[in-house]
């Protein structure tokens, strides 16, 4: 079998596992096969893929990627996997895991500087404990710093990318930061590129009496447990909010009577309509993407509206695309 690498490029399979094995010899780090989608994602479907690589600092992570791209193997980053759905082919690529790239917050000041790996909710609760205000609304969102960076995470009136003040990414091998005023924090959207890998961040917060800080994540909590499947499999909002739209996507897919729709072992949440669930021990992603166009189809026949995915849909053929675009995207953003 080959694997496309570029237009002038071609590379078995059996000369990238070595090189993928090369690599994490020569930096100590731990190289996974026989995973699966279904066991690295909230949504717990998807299919095989063929490497997972685990660095546990964020040099670490620098000197890989950049490894890996001068070997011309495609690679994508996951953190938790709360905002992914991939779907049930082999995917040909490495997944990078962040999961272990999470040592222990610095805080300095309003300052906290944290790496890409780390809990978002348990940053969170750290923040208020230090009487530090400005990213308790996003207590509730079951992914990592890294993952609420790349997308510009956002709830109860609080956005992640108004209090970083730098970001710490993958440049020639090296951890470089570029200031958080560089970076386009658009909603649920961000100036970074494909194939850019980002490290961690220091956000600047304000201080505020830690008490008041733990009732707004309380107000918050209670808000989310009430209105959201938060005991179900799920990757979060399904859809982004109509740009224009004064109604919210969940509102406009209740109102259709869609609320509880099935496909095979995807459903529409019956607790709100923006979550689709998975169910049983064989869900596939199949029928979680059929069941989502389905939704987008009704939504554009009967209201006019274009939904956009707030999920990252991850397709096993976009491998060899991932190839070409590792070794794109590393300028500023």
């Amino acid at each position: 079998m080959i694997m496309v690498v570029s237009e002038n490029e071609s590379v078995t399979f059996s000369d990238r596992d070595a090189a993928i094995e090369r690599i994490a010899t020569a930096l100590e780090l731990r190289a996974e096969r026989g995973r699966r989608f279904a066991e690295l994602t909230s949504l717990r479907v998807g299919g095989a893929v063929d490497w997972v690589i685990s660095p546990q600092a964020e040099a670490q992570a620098a000197a890989v990627v950049y490894e890996l791209d001068q070997a011309g193997v495609a690679w994508r980053p996951l953190g938790s996997g709360s905002n992914v759905l991939a779907d049930d082919g082999v995917h040909h690529y490495v997944i990078l895991s962040l999961k272990d790239l999470k040592g222990e917050p610095q805080f300095e000041g309003n300052r906290v500087s944290v790496s890409a790996g780390y809990s978002l909710p348990r940053l969170c609760i750290d923040s208020a404990r230090h009487g530090l205000s400005g990213i308790e609304g996003l207590g509730g969102i079951p992914g990592t710093v890294g993952g609420a960076l790349w997308m510009n995470a956002g709830a109860y009136d609080h956005e992640i990318g108004t209090v970083t003040e730098t970001v710490r990414v993958a440049r020639n091998g090296q951890v470089s930061e570029v200031p958080g005023s560089s970076v386009q924090w658009n909603y649920r959207h961000t100036s970074f590129r494909e194939g850019e890998l980002l490290l961690g961040a220091t956000l600047l917060l304000r201080e505020d009496d830690p008490e008041k800080i733990r009732a707004r994540m309380e107000e918050a909590k209670e808000r989310r447990l009430s209105s959201q499947p938060h005991t179900s499999r799920s990757a979060g909002c399904f859809f982004k909010n109509p740009p224009s739209g004064k109604v919210g996507t969940g509102k406009i897919i209740d109102d259709m009577g869609m609320k509880g729709a099935r496909r095979g072992s995807a459903v529409v949440s019956p607790v709100h309509a923006n979550f689709i669930v998975t169910e049983g021990d064989n869900a596939s992603a199949a029928d979680a993407l059929a069941l989502a166009e389905e939704i987008r189809e009704r939504v554009k026949r009967e209201q006019g509206i274009d939904l956009e995915y707030e999920v990252e849909v991850w397709r096993a053929n976009e491998s060899s695309e991932r190839a070409d675009t590792s070794r794109e995207g590393k300028e500023q953003p």
